[in-house]
């Protein structure tokens, strides 16, 4: 094999002067050559003199080239190398492969993702194969693109050192370099709740002027980290209409972006949470303000891993940034300003500068942990809408269970007291409402965040809560399900009326009809099944819903301004089927058939 810094021993012989001797002939020839002598022809002679100099010229051109690098200092380079310089040692390496174009188009069409992600299912989860590294698919065009500036993170080279490729990449992903991202990684809520405070992350993207990451949902929470796209449960095309824009990336795409950006994308974790004094500390702290305060501590380990195991490249910081919110002084008009301008570097005061402040406001990502409870921005002028994939779903369930009777009947947060009493005030309130009733409704549809009988795959009948909240399932719960069970049995107060649930009409609906376009995996999420049930429970010719003593406890939204948004004694889920069920009495045109609003039970 040839290598560039060594000839072969032949190449060697030959350029040693020493090695070309008058070498004796054999006897051999000696004796067959005796005798008469015969001179050289001239021709001959002038051969052999223009062999010697070329001989001569090669060897004192071989000697002085060996010669110059001792002069000068330096080394040979050899062919096809590059010098560069690692402190004081200069280095030769290979140069760099030069790699046809045609080249690259055939490596982009062979690694060219052939499962895109359909825009038309909203519950299918689709990840893009782009992964690092990343193909190469092109030549950069140049590499006059300056560095960043100091953020204060001591971080490898690579966050630092920006071409013009990255510069494309984000132009091509967001419109601008570099791209400034906030992405929010847990809401406290429980969805519809959730999807409230997802709207106040999108008027404070707006704010910071960065795009929102639109997250993922499962088990009724919104967050990064959860299982399914967020078109999953609502109509994420309601944020292009609000007002003012809110710029938004499916999350598919930034998975992307910060899988196969040729720089490691930097992050930092902001916490927006509640002051665990609940009033203002009198201890002096330079980063103190009359609404909240400005913590630093180490990231949470949850919150690491799960960055870590979704976005391996996104380079988090050790530390996480915390604002402490005062219950008492949390609807101030002016905190939201004073928020907006921490985090846009545009505060007036130099406490407020610091090397943890300094580096989030140059992080490309603001990863958002928003485990506030009310409002403190303007209230979102986008109504909730949910996904048109289980608006449809539910039509069907409606239409085929025929007329029904909607019982929605949370007993998460019930004192524990209150259970038994409660479902035997359900089952008089049922029989009254039927016996009222002369048009033939006979089904009860019960839609409830405590599981009564689920069929597992082995055939066992288990109790278990639906909610992702509902862990402490206590004996109370159980008896409260048996009353209301036993009343559809024989001998019951009910018993020539039926009572279902969602998972029993969705394999009624599948074995009379097929494919209801679901896998059953998300049909068993919790939120899946807590909208649906939502959404059939509006449809319903009467509608029965928990008191304020038998459901859970009141539910309020307040503003900015410290003005309350809504108060109603349901929970947030019966409110919302009550204010549709109003509109749709109000409305004349809607051709649905509703006979009440809502009948209550468990009142005193």
């Amino acid at each position: 094999m040839h290598h560039p810094f060594k000839r072969s021993k032949r190449s060697r012989e030959t350029t040693n002067p020493s090695s070309y001797r008058a070498s004796s002939p054999s006897p051999r020839l000696e004796q067959r050559y005796r005798g008469t002598t015969h001179l050289p022809s001239s021709n001959f002679l002038q051969f052999v003199g223009f062999i010697v100099v070329i001989l001569i010229t090669g060897t004192l051109y071989i000697s002085l080239s060996k010669l110059a690098p001792r002069r000068t200092g330096t080394s040979p380079t050899p062919p096809n190398t590059t010098d560069f310089e690692i402190g004081s040692t200069r280095v030769h390496a290979p140069s760099p492969k030069v790699i046809d174009r045609t080249v690259l188009h055939v490596l982009h069409d062979i690694h060219e993702p052939d499962d895109h992600h359909d825009s038309t299912s909203p519950l299918t989860v689709s990840r893009l194969h782009l992964k690092w590294p990343p193909i190469v698919t092109r030549i950069p065009e140049s590499n006059g693109v300056s560095e960043h500036k100091h953020t204060g993170v001591h971080a490898p080279s690579i966050l630092t050192a920006p071409t013009a490729d990255v510069v494309q990449f984000d132009e091509l992903v967001c419109g601008s370099f570099p791209c400034r991202f906030l992405l929010p990684l847990r809401i406290a809520e429980q969805e519809p709740k959730a999807y409230l405070h997802l709207h106040q992350l999108a008027i404070l993207a707006s704010s910071l002027n960065r795009t929102l990451v639109l997250p993922n949902v499962g088990n009724n929470r919104i967050g990064a980290c959860s299982k399914w796209p967020l078109d999953s449960y609502y109509d994420v095309n309601l944020f292009r209409s609000a007002l003012p824009a809110i710029n938004t990336l499916p999350f598919s795409v930034f998975d992307s972006w910060s899988g196969t950006r040729p720089i490691l994308p930097t992050s930092r974790v902001v916490s927006f949470r509640i002051s665990k004094s609940g009033e203002r500390d009198s201890r002096p702290d330079p980063f103190t303000d009359d609404d909240f305060i400005i913590d630093y501590g180490p990231a949470d380990h949850k919150v690491a891993s799960c960055l870590h195991s979704k976005f391996p490249r996104l380079h988090q910081s050790s530390s996480i940034i915390s604002f402490d919110f005062y219950r008492n002084n949390l609807a101030r008009p002016l905190i939201t300003r004073r928020l907006v301008q921490i985090l846009s570097e545009a505060v007036d005061s130099v406490e407020y500068f610091s090397e943890e402040l300094t580096a989030l406001w140059r992080s490309d990502v603001l990863v958002i942990e928003w485990d506030l409870h009310h409002l403190i921005f303007p209230e979102p002028n986008i109504d909730l809408q949910y996904s048109h994939a289980l608006v449809e779903f539910a039509e069907r369930l409606a239409s085929f269970t025929g007329p029904y009777i909607a019982v929605h009947w949370q007993l998460e947060r019930v004192p524990v007291e209150n259970l038994a009493w409660c479902a035997a005030s359900l089952v008089s309130t049922l029989r009254s409402v039927l016996d009222d009733d002369d048009s033939g409704l006979h089904l009860v549809w019960l839609a409830t965040d405590y599981r009564t009988l689920s069929e597992q795959p082995s055939g066992v009948k288990t109790k278990s809560a639906r909610s992702g909240t509902f862990q402490a399932v206590k004996p109370e719960h159980k008896e409260a399900m048996n009353i209301l069970q036993d009343a559809f049995q024989t001998g019951g107060d009910l018993e020539e009326y039926a009572m279902t649930e969602l998972p029993w009409q969705i394999n009624k609906l599948r074995m009379f009809e097929g494919d209801v376009q679901f896998k059953e995996e998300v049909l068993e999420d919790s939120g899946v099944s807590g909208i649906l049930n939502k959404l059939v429970s509006m449809q319903s010719q009467v509608f029965v819903s928990g008191s304020k003593a038998c459901s859970k406890t009141r539910c309020v939204f307040i503003t900015a301004g410290g003005n309350i948004l809504s108060t109603t004694d349901h929970s947030s889920s019966s409110k919302q089927i009550v204010d549709f069920r109003e509109s749709v009495m109000r409305d004349k045109e809607i051709t649905l058939d509703i006979r009440n609003v809502v009948e209550l039970f468990g009142e005193w």
